[in-house]
């Protein structure tokens, strides 16, 4: 494995403060899938039992619900009762019920899903101890969310006439989603960051996994995400096994991070994650 210099003694992620945070996540029935069902069984019952009452705009109401609790889960905490609230008021009770319902499934579980991302934030910031340092430098150009961003303004644009409005809901979603992902892009480059010594290895998927700093056999990976090179960095200087990092960031679901550790010839390389994080 490569050597990482830095300065002074930076905390380890070591192997029993590792195995707590892995141990905290969300439980089987807060995953996305079941609010997912669930609105598609809302849907079908409303098709079948109440369609005069439920057009093309409630359907596509429900769309972006499910594509915010699959990438914004704190933002369901916030549209899901919206929409109930909607509902209730806007179509007749009993035909509203199967939505409101699967909204509240949604919602729970998004509420459980942050409650998780807090705590794990929490653990690795203590296993820190503290300890928190910027960015290394020189970074790159903040991109992260301009492509949402500029996708969710050019439908909204194009959707002016009353017969796009599916367009604006797509917009509206795209345009949260980007503006979210700038908004943890950016906090990540704000002031210093929690810093933890781990070891991490690259798969032939192009994703980093990051292990405990005490785990080099790499038995037991804990999270795995997409990276970008930052800068660029030629690939045939990497190496194929356990290499030392540095992460900078508390790791949870959706979290923004970046690695920086050595390549084979003692150079820095600084990766930043191009995607969510994906517990092991």
């Amino acid at each position: 494995m490569s050597e990482l210099n830095t300065p002074g003694e930076l905390p380890r992620w070591r192997g029993r403060d590792a195995v707590r945070w892995a141990a905290c996540r969300p439980a089987a029935w807060a995953r996305p899938r079941w609010g997912a069902l669930a609105l598609a069984a809302a849907a079908a019952a409303a098709a079948v039992a109440a369609p005069e009452a439920f057009g093309a705009a409630h359907y596509g109401l429900a769309a972006v619900q499910l594509y915010w609790l699959l990438r914004l889960p704190g933002l369901t905490l916030v549209s899901a009762p919206v929409l109930a609230a909607l509902l209730v008021w806007r179509v007749e009770p009993q035909a509203a019920v199967p939505a409101v319902a699967a909204l509240l499934v949604c919602w729970g579980g998004a509420r459980h899903r942050t409650g998780v991302r807090r705590r794990q934030r929490l653990l690795a910031a203590n296993a820190a101890h503290g300890v928190r340092l910027p960015l290394p430098e020189p970074l790159a150009p903040l991109r992260r969310g301009l492509g949402g961003i500029a996708s969710g303004l050019l439908l909204c644009a194009a959707a002016v006439p009353p017969q796009t409005r599916l367009l604006a809901l797509a917009g509206v979603a795209l345009l949260a989603a980007g503006v979210a992902a700038r908004m943890r892009a950016g906090a990540l480059r704000r002031g210093g960051q929690p810093v933890l010594r781990v070891l991490t290895r690259e798969d032939e998927d192009a994703r980093t996994w990051v292990f405990a700093a005490d785990d080099h056999a790499g038995r037991r990976a804990l999270f795995s995400c997409p990276v970008d090179p930052e800068p660029e960095t030629p690939s045939g200087l990497r190496d194929d096994g356990l290499r030392p990092a540095l992460l900078f960031g508390a790791p949870c679901e959706g979290a923004e991070l970046l690695l920086l550790s050595a390549d084979s010839e003692g150079g820095a390389l600084v990766d930043r994650a191009a995607g969510p994080v994906r517990p092991a």
